[in-house]
């Protein structure tokens, strides 16, 4: 094979790799490839997400679960919750600050497992420090949150509640 004629396949390949490049590029090959890059598409993003952010508020206490503690009842404590969704699952961490008494057995912090949003109702498992879990159930409407909470330890309920938080960024 001579040099022009290899110059002249090197050539050709450089033509078709650009002309193929350019048109996985074009908007006509996402479309043809079943991919969207229209509105619907930043809608459904947006739905996926709709929770993610740091959602700050409080809790109080409805009920004396713990005998040993029977000063919990009212408790109010300052909350946040930092939440990530995707799709329908929802993860994060917890984040408890002294209200009108500390926390729960001193636990300040804690990690969203088991989140899910289904059916516009998010429930999710807040694991924290001492072992302990609480598991938060609401409807989060706009840019607020609200519903009730149970925490368990050693397969029993040691608090009850409600909580109301509002989306602070």
């Amino acid at each position: 094979m001579t040099i022009r004629a290899t110059a002249g396949m090197i050539a050709l390949a450089m033509l078709v790799a650009t002309t193929i490049g350019c048109a996985a590029a074009s908007p006509d090959a996402a479309r043809l490839a079943g991919a969207s890059t229209g509105p619907a598409t930043a809608r459904m993003a947006a739905a996926d997400s709709a929770l993610s952010g740091v959602w700050q508020g409080i809790s109080v206490s409805t009920s004396v679960g713990d005998p040993s503690d029977p000063g919990r009842i009212a408790a109010m404590q300052n909350i946040t919750l930092t939440m990530f969704q995707q799709g329908e699952i929802v993860s994060g961490y917890y984040r408890c600050a002294y209200g009108n008494q500390v926390c729960r057995h001193m636990n300040e912090t804690g990690i969203i497992r088991h989140g899910r949003l289904s059916h516009n109702r998010l429930t999710m498992r807040v694991m924290l420090e001492d072992g302990s879990m609480c598991f938060f159930t609401g409807v989060p409407e706009g840019e607020r949150f609200a519903g009730g909470y149970e925490c368990l330890q050693g397969g029993g309920i040691i608090e009850q509640g409600e909580f109301q938080t509002r989306r602070s960024y």
